[in-house]
């Protein structure tokens, strides 16, 4: 779609600087042509103003010196050019229906404005909303609900009793409402602890492709409005996600931790079980949680990368590091004896 740079400007709350132009669509600045939006965000990308082809530029008000295009000013550039993406890219809606290869229990209901790919198979007592739309492989197990205008690409098994609220995206691979890790020791070997409990996701959650998302063994698991999860994550059983937290790829969550609202999850992290993340916590990457976090703020863990000659002697010291502390107070206390030791 083509649009006039000031009425762009109007639908996401820009202001106009420079002359009006057509606008059909964004790209990187090194790569924008005619027609084409960019965006500046960092002042050392600056001086790629005057090389640029792009017709127009989203910028800061303090950058604009060095601009001589047509430009939107912003207090996020980066912001403002993902609302313009959005804009300028419509997402493209499946038709509704419903195709002859799904197989369907006469028991579901399904709206109208529902579509439902080949080859997917939806159980009794399931309830799809206005909208939604389900690919092509999809398992839906009995007595799933899905909220309206929520989209579940193909291949994804969603089962028994899981609730799922409006405007989600569950992408390919996913698999929601697996048992929960749950064992106890008798004698030589485990039983199996029973899995009582439900998934229930609330809206706007995305979840990314091959993630899974366990149910409860007693109380339910889970996930509230508006999280994202990335890729490969594992969310396990009885375990809740705060509003709005965003959880990067190959991270996992243990059973029965509470995990708070606007965290920012890097890739990788490990959080064990039992215990409680607070809100507006940062993890870096490879971060292991071990115990929980009271206050809100940026955590880290892990040893960062090194020459594998030097890692391997640092390792070696780092099992002595017990005995180098013990050695250390003794040594203060002879030289201070009032220091008072951990």
């Amino acid at each position: 779609m083509a649009i006039k740079l000031s009425e762009l400007a109007q639908k996401i709350d820009c202001r106009m600087f420079g002359d009006d132009c057509e606008i059909d669509n964004v790209a990187d600045i090194d790569s924008a042509g005619q027609g084409q939006l960019a965006f500046i965000y960092n002042p050392k990308y600056l001086g790629k103003i005057k090389t640029t082809r792009a017709s127009a530029i989203i910028t800061r008000e303090e950058w604009l010196d060095d601009c001589d295009v047509p430009a939107l000013i912003a207090d996020n550039p980066r912001l403002a050019f993902v609302k313009a993406t959005r804009l300028l890219n419509p997402e493209r809606g499946g038709a509704s229906g419903i195709s002859p290869h799904a197989i369907i229990d006469d028991d579901a209901q399904l709206a109208r404005t529902a579509s439902i790919a080949a080859n997917v198979v939806i159980s009794a007592g399931v309830k799809i909303g206005e909208g939604v739309q389900i690919g092509a492989g999809c398992v839906i197990e009995r007595d799933v609900v899905i909220g309206d205008n929520t989209v579940i690409h193909p291949n994804v098994t969603i089962r028994f009793a899981t609730q799922i609220g409006d405007e989600c995206i569950i992408y390919p691979g996913v698999v929601i409402g697996a048992d929960g890790f749950g064992y106890e020791r008798d004698g030589d070997a485990y039983l199996k602890i029973p899995q009582l409990g439900n998934v229930r996701i609330g809206n706007n959650v995305e979840i990314g492709a091959n993630a899974t998302v366990d149910r409860g063994a007693l109380h339910d698991t889970i996930i509230n409005d508006g999280v994202k999860i990335d890729n490969l994550v594992q969310v396990g059983h009885n375990v809740e996600i705060g509003k709005h937290t965003v959880i990067s790829a190959q991270s996992g969550v243990a059973g029965s931790t509470r995990v708070g609202e606007y965290c920012l999850i890097g890739g990788g992290v490990s959080i064990r079980d039992n215990i409680e993340v607070a809100d507006n916590v940062m993890l870096t990457g490879r971060t292991l949680v071990s115990s929980a976090i009271k206050k809100s703020g940026s955590y880290s863990s892990g040893i960062l990368v090194d020459d594998t000659r030097s890692w391997r002697k640092n390792a070696l010291r780092f099992k002595h590091l017990d005995e180098l502390a013990k050695r250390l107070i003794k040594l203060e206390k002879s030289i201070k004896p009032d220091i008072k030791s951990d």
